[in-house]
């Protein structure tokens, strides 16, 4: 059973603790509160707040904690002391630097904003990248069947098309799928069990995302985007503006609300690079050949600090097995794929997709995600 995420509050001010509580139960999390400082464990804790009778010990300055104050007029007030109140807030916060002042009920809205995001990153989504060592070695392909046998598990997925390249990646998959058989890709096929179809509706991709102003809420992105074959697409060529301004808070906002994103990134270090603090795994895809070797090792030193795994995909070239690619590149091996027609072509993720549903296809997959730490990566309500 999931442990709502905790809210610690030091103060010994009663209002301004039934405030905060009432703010705390909109969005779901148990608020605790303290007098003192004495015990606290700060990694127990989604959020630490204070009140301006109790501040922290200087050690515990930078570690984000809110510093409320009432500081908006009452009955029982006057203009002139709601002032001071307010004018004392913003004293205490410049002398400790590492506070971040609040004032109530003023900051009321932006206090339940911050405490709701704060409530969903501490049981974030899985976010995958995918990329592929070059051209060709069937990395989207790979990323889609991930995103669609997650999606048949019962896992909420958002596959994200983060190359680039103008029909490229997810986009020209999709794309080519699209023109050889348009009425599919106009419904959802919802392949969660007991699922049915329904109306794909009006798709947002990179292009209305980029002409969005403000923060990425993630009930509203989850709500807005198109659905395939059971999972959440963001596709459309982002273009290189467009994709360093844009990939970061999506892919922020989105491990908020989905179980897994996996993220095609096609041959661009780049992206992998705007979404490094987020990934929890990142896979390359290659051929069991020298070239794939040789770029596998070069790209696994250049990567550091992301845990990264390879995908051998095809079949062995004389003197290079998986095991012995794994043993040239120094990395780990996540996963086989045997030679499949439909992982060395652009166009075929109706194969692909079909195969997926065989017993051979389905099992590497399945495979593939159990040494992810993804086969039961659902989150439960």
């Amino acid at each position: 059973m999931d442990v709502a995420p905790r809210l610690l509050l030091i103060t010994e001010d009663r209002a301004l603790r039934d405030d905060v509580a009432l703010i705390a139960a909109t969005v779901g999390a148990a608020l605790e509160s303290r007098p003192r400082w004495e015990a606290v464990v700060p990694r127990e804790w989604a959020v630490l707040m204070c009140g301006t009778d109790r501040l922290p010990p200087r050690s515990w300055l930078g570690r984000g904690t809110l510093l409320l104050g009432i500081t908006g007029e009452a009955q029982s007030q006057s203009q002139s002391q709601s002032q001071c109140e307010e004018q004392q807030l913003w004293k205490l916060a410049a002398e400790q630097p590492g506070l971040q002042p609040v004032p109530l009920p003023a900051g009321e809205a932006w206090l339940a904003r911050h405490l709701g995001a704060r409530v969903l990153d501490r049981n974030p989504g899985r976010v995958l990248a995918v990329a592929g060592v070059f051209g060709g070695v069937g990395a989207s392909t790979v990323a889609y069947l991930l995103a669609a046998e997650q999606a048949v598990r019962g896992a909420s997925v958002l596959l994200v098309d983060a190359d680039p390249a103008p029909g490229a990646g997810l986009a020209g998959l999709l794309g080519a799928e699209e023109g050889r058989s348009g009425d599919r890709n106009r419904r959802v096929r919802s392949l969660r069990r007991g699922g049915g179809e329904a109306g794909l509706g009006e798709a947002l991709g990179w292009a209305e995302l980029a002409a969005l102003e403000g923060e990425l809420a993630s009930p509203q992105l989850a709500a807005a985007l198109p659905i395939h074959d059971g999972f959440h697409v963001l596709s459309g060529a982002p273009g290189v503006e467009v994709r360093r301004r844009m990939l970061e808070p999506v892919v922020r906002s989105a491990r908020r609300v989905f179980d897994t994103v996996v993220v095609d990134v096609g041959r661009d270090s780049d992206a992998v690079s705007l979404v490094r603090e987020h990934l929890d795994q990142l896979l390359l895809v290659t051929p069991c050949t020298a070239r794939g070797a040789a770029t596998a090792r070069q790209l696994g030193e250049s990567e550091t600090g992301v845990p990264l795994r390879l995908v051998a995909n095809g079949a062995s070239h004389a003197g290079w097995s998986p095991q012995e690619l794994a043993v040239a590149t120094d990395l780990p091996l996540a996963g086989d794929i045997p030679e499949q027609r439909w992982l060395r072509r652009e166009d075929a993720l109706d194969a692909a997709y079909e195969l997926l549903r065989s017993r051979r296809g389905a099992a590497f997959i399945g495979a593939l995600l159990e040494v992810l730490d993804l086969e039961e990566q659902v989150r439960h309500e």
